[in-house]
């Protein structure tokens, strides 16, 4: 294989766009805590991310990298397991599908060494605050356990999905935090950091519930391999038009949740409340079309706005957390 072959591969079977989406997640909820220590109403909130840089970008580097390293491994052990539904569905788009010289085995091997590559750079990092590495060691185990149990499951897989992708929010939280005031988890909820805890809480429920969401419309477009294969998804069991119907009402949590932040550190902020607008609009366009039409072709439209969605749902904590004032 060429080396063109073997990185669009890796890739692919990393997903390397959810990873940079989990490293973004961690990166804002970290930013929120460091920049509420470092509050100084005369400058601006970029000004002072610019200045901080130096002092912790190197953290931000090396801690970046666990959810990211996360993120791709379980990817990489999903497309491991799906590799016949996947082959039934003629996904070209995953690499053991169209790629004949790329071995299941190299797939595991690669998915294994990223979870522990993760596991140890929490603990290097963050050897002091231990609920952090434990944190990461189980966010690890939840994404081994959706390919070998709870994606057969129906919901239940949904959500296990759902955890792994909120996870960097809330461990981003409980490691800045430590870094900033203590190990104390009960610091969290100290007056001082109180209102950055609870923005903190609504992001990850955003995403949770958006992402429930998301993987039940993805079971439409994948509903003819999990059937020939016999995984038990939501779609499959309950059929495609429940699926909508259940998606729609976690979208719903979203929509009701979505302005919360703006009543609690990004008051007045445009910028959250233009990206988290998009967001909205595409999750309720994707329901709109499929509650019309449930066939493959449109559930593989239904993913591609809510993927969008999310993507603008992340960018609006990112850019609400560098202009909060």
């Amino acid at each position: 294989m060429s080396l063109k072959t073997i990185l669009h591969d890796i890739y692919d079977l990393t997903r390397l766009p959810l990873g940079i989406m989990g490293a973004i997640a961690g990166l804002t909820a970290g930013m929120i805590v460091v920049l509420v220590h470092h509050q100084d109403p005369s400058k601006n909130t970029i000004f002072i991310v610019l200045e901080l840089l130096p002092k912790y970008w190197e953290l931000a580097v090396l801690g970046l990298a666990i959810p990211f390293l996360i993120v791709g491994a379980s990817m990489a052990i999903n497309d491991f397991h799906d590799y016949e539904a996947d082959r039934i569905n003629n996904r070209m788009d995953r690499p053991l599908v169209r790629n004949p010289d790329l071995k299941p085995k190299y797939v595991l091997v690669l998915s294994l060494s990223m979870i522990l590559a993760g596991i140890l750079l929490s603990f290097f990092l963050f050897s002091n605050n231990p609920l952090v590495v434990i944190g990461v060691t189980i966010s690890s185990l939840l994404a081994i356990s959706y390919n070998i149990w709870t994606k057969e499951k129906g919901l239940v897989g949904n959500i296990t999905v759902a955890a792994c992708d909120m996870a960097p929010f809330l461990l981003a939280l409980i490691a800045m935090a430590g870094k900033e005031g203590g190990t104390d988890v009960f610091y969290l909820f100290t007056a001082e950091i109180v209102e950055t805890t609870l923005i903190v809480l609504i992001m990850t429920a955003i995403t949770f519930f958006g992402i429930v969401g998301r993987e039940l419309i993805k079971g439409i477009m994948d509903i003819e391999g999990d059937r020939a294969t016999n995984s038990n998804t939501f779609a499959v069991r309950y059929g495609p038009k429940r699926a909508v119907q259940l998606a729609s009402i976690f979208f719903m949590v979203v929509i009701v949740l979505a302005p919360v932040p703006l009543f609690i550190k990004f008051q007045n902020n445009i910028f959250y409340a233009a990206f988290m607008l998009i967001a909205i609009v595409l999750l309720f366009y994707s329901v709109l079309i499929l509650s019309r039409d449930q066939s493959v072709s449109a559930g593989k439209k239904g993913r591609t706005y809510t993927r969008t969605a999310l993507w603008s749902g992340i960018l609006s904590f990112l850019v609400g957390a560098l202009t909060m004032t």
